[in-house]
């Protein structure tokens, strides 16, 4: 009878909540979400990275886009991305895997500098410990830097698909993030080598290198002889397909209409969709989405996906769907996402058994609405739980089950 009772209760409940009206956000305004800590609580994970930066970012561009010129806009912030921002998203998520492993580093974001960007700090002893106890969180280490700048260009495409962000505000941080991804992948065309000879003090040397090569070499050889830099030749024949698929992979990054300055296509006057796909690696091999995105009424923001894991020679399967801030109150509102998948056991790259897996993640803003002030309409006290399986999930840096706190603020302006 209580459970008869509790599902009705939650049926009534979400028939209210769906005749509310949106009095929170409106079309005119924009809320910028912050990630104060995460979970694990050491320094920042993956996630608070990405949405941190991304906040920051389309502030700033906010901001620009009021005082001065496009040209000026457009100049200064790509100057900014290959100066700054393209480099220190990318190795902080190198950083990031180290330090959920309770491995101290330092993180050296700086384009001009001899190695343009680099994570290091690190023993070979620790980093060989690492592979030969935790191998994908060996190869997770790799690929990072990727990952959080495939997950970066997914934000915005989400942020621009639902129409919560200007085209012009986020075009030059999307257009180079993306070109920013690629190059990773058309250097194994090229077959270039960026690593020089390895530093005679190992506390310089860069804790991976040739983020492809490595990964591709430690998948296929995780037992070798240890050493830090990959360079072409040191590939076998196997390994250089391997990056070669990868790379030709990589071109289902340019499948969206956002690159051609299309941010969504109005179905009708309450409905409008996007559609693309996206590649990257993982712990035990590739993946590649196939993403779809739904605005309904501007109430219902919705992001579904399929997703298909690669490893050796075997194909798993994965998906699924979030949603965006739902005001149930002008006060109150939550984000939703439910992800599923089959991965092969232990996250073997040559491994054919499948492990089902999955995560959740909810999170909730109670906002507080302030008298409009150059533009600043109010701010929120964010919390949100994270629920993950054993498995991997782009952008959480545990690997093994864990239930995770996040606590934070977002501001509401707005356009």
């Amino acid at each position: 009878m209580e459970s008869k009772l509790i599902k009705y209760g939650i049926a009534v409940w979400w028939l209210i909540a769906s005749l509310v009206p949106v009095c929170g956000q409106t079309d005119s305004t924009s809320v910028y979400p912050f990630i104060v800590r995460d979970s694990p609580a050491k320094l920042f994970t993956i996630r608070q990275i990405d949405e941190d930066y991304l906040s920051a970012f389309r502030l700033a561009s906010h901001a620009m886009n009021k005082s001065f010129s496009p040209t000026f806009n457009y100049i200064s912030q790509a100057a900014a991305f290959l100066l700054a921002f393209g480099p220190a998203t990318h190795e902080e998520a190198h950083r990031s895997v180290l330090t959920a492993k309770n491995i101290g580093s330092v993180s050296q974001p700086f384009i001009l500098s001899n190695r343009g960007g680099y994570v290091d700090g690190v023993t070979d002893a620790t980093l060989q410990q690492l592979r030969d106890n935790a191998l994908p969180d060996y190869i997770r280490l790799y690929i990072a830097g990727s990952e959080s700048d495939y997950m970066l260009t997914r934000r915005e495409e989400s942020l621009l698909a639902w129409g919560k962000e200007p085209f012009r505000n986020l075009c030059v941080e999307y257009w180079m993030r993306k070109a920013f991804l690629m190059q990773y992948y058309m250097l194994v065309f090229l077959k270039y080598d960026i690593d020089g000879d390895e530093e005679p003090n190992e506390m310089e040397r860069d804790v991976v290198g040739n983020d492809i090569y490595g990964a591709a070499r430690h998948l296929f050889r995780p037992h070798m002889a240890f050493h830090r830099y990959t360079r072409y030749r040191d590939l076998t024949d196997e390994e250089v397909h391997f990056v070669r698929k990868m790379g030709f992979r990589s071109f289902f990054n340019l499948v969206n209409l956002n690159l051609i300055g299309r941010s969504n296509i109005a179905l009708t006057d309450g409905l409008s969709i996007n559609a693309g796909m996206g590649h990257a690696m993982c712990p035990f091999g590739d993946f590649t989405d196939e993403n779809l995105w739904l605005s309904v009424r501007k109430k219902w923001n919705l992001h579904l996906y399929l997703r298909e894991f690669e490893n050796r020679d075997k194909w798993f399967m994965g998906g699924g769907i979030a949603l965006d801030d739902y005001f149930v109150s002008p006060r109150l509102a939550f984000a939703a996402a439910l992800h599923g998948w089959n991965q092969p056991v232990n996250l073997d790259f040559g491994e054919h058994a499948a492990r089902a897996g999955g995560a959740a993640d909810v999170t909730c803003r109670y906002f507080f609405y302030t008298k409009p002030a150059n533009g600043f309409r109010g701010f929120s006290v964010d919390a949100g739980i994270n629920l993950k399986t054993f498995g991997y999930l782009p952008e959480e840096v545990e690997l093994g089950r864990s239930v995770g706190l996040k606590f934070g603020l977002s501001l509401m302006l707005d356009r």
